[in-house]
């Protein structure tokens, strides 16, 4: 056989084992999208879907399911409603010197509204076939007097899934307060006048899958083992939350941080409770931060959903990786 005929040969098998899937690089599905949520589905599998649904408190990712498999993400259970599977809330927004403390976090058990209310337009959503999405909204964040203290451009970047149903959601928050001086606060922490055991979280959150499912729970700086009132705080580059189910993996959720966050490694409130499995990227944990009328900063992450365990090493080499490619 001839050289060039050995070369069709081969380019036909390689088209036939691309057809079968064998050499397949992502995962097959297709775009579901009405106007209040965006999704990526293969049949009857959601592996994520995006809800801008202006009836609810926040925008939020849910289900996140590695795969379209067991979703990881755990949706307004009934012990905390306020809680939005993947999502972004502030917990205090103060003025200086003024007493009040508007509660952006919590909503009331009847109503479900939040004292400061965390508003959006719709979002610009540019789709590709391999399911890539990009997703930009404009939030504003809304006093009780109607007065907008905040605004906030947030630019979300899904990758295309992988053959294994793996995928990454890069989140960049730029924020611009309005003409007031402002602090962002939390509860307080342990050991603070009036601090509790559930002080300091606010910022990217998740409420994740209970049991049966277990969590362990792995860091750039090693494996998570002590909590204390089933609670850690972890300061670290990056965290993974590793599931399974007996000896079989459900899939991990894996939290990167930009060390320009926080100024260094990133503080992290995490809950390992038999229901609550709960992650905090606690920035305000340290202390409130104070940021002056008409003052800007930025926020930037990388969640990474894999349908196998990170490892400590994995998650050096991820950060690594993302910050060298930011």
């Amino acid at each position: 056989m001839n050289t060039t005929r050995l070369l069709l040969v081969c380019k036909a098998a390689s088209i036939g084992l691309l057809t079968l899937g064998l050499f397949q690089t992502t995962a097959l599905g297709e775009w579901q999208r009405d106007d209040k949520s965006l999704a990526w589905v293969s049949g009857t599998k959601v592996f994520w879907r995006f809800s801008f649904d202006p009836g609810k408190g926040k925008p939020f990712f849910h289900p996140v399911a590695p795969g379209g498999n067991t979703p990881l993400t755990n949706f307004k259970p009934a012990d905390h409603p306020w809680h939005y599977a993947l999502w972004f809330s502030w917990k205090y927004i103060n003025h200086p010197n003024d007493a009040t403390h508007v509660n952006y976090w919590e909503e009331n058990r009847t109503t479900g509204n939040a004292q400061g209310k965390t508003r959006w337009d719709p979002p610009t959503i540019e789709t590709q076939a391999d399911g890539r999405a990009a997703i930009r909204l404009k939030l504003c964040y809304v006093n009780p007097s109607g007065q907008t203290d905040m605004t906030e451009l947030r630019d979300l970047q899904v990758s295309a899934p992988t053959a294994d149903g793996g995928f990454s959601i890069d989140w960049l928050a730029r924020f611009t307060v309005g003409d007031k001086d402002l602090v962002l606060d939390r509860t307080p922490m342990p050991g603070e006048p009036g601090g509790a055991v559930n002080g300091g979280y606010a910022g990217l959150s998740a409420r994740m899958v209970p049991l049966p499912a277990t969590m362990s729970v792995v860091t750039t700086a090693g494996p998570v083992e002590r909590f204390v009132s089933n609670r850690a705080r972890p300061n670290a580059a990056a965290v993974a939350c590793n599931f399974s189910d007996g000896s079989r993996d459900l899939g991990s959720l894996a939290f990167f941080s930009d060390p320009a966050n926080t100024g260094g490694d990133a503080p992290w409130y995490i809950i390992d409770s038999r229901q609550m499995p709960f992650i905090c990227q606690a920035l305000l944990a340290p202390k409130p931060r104070s940021v002056p009328a008409q003052g800007e900063f930025t926020l930037r992450y990388r969640i990474a959903v894999s349908p196998k365990a990170w490892t400590q090493a994995e998650l050096e080499a991820g950060q690594k990786e993302w910050l060298k490619n930011k």
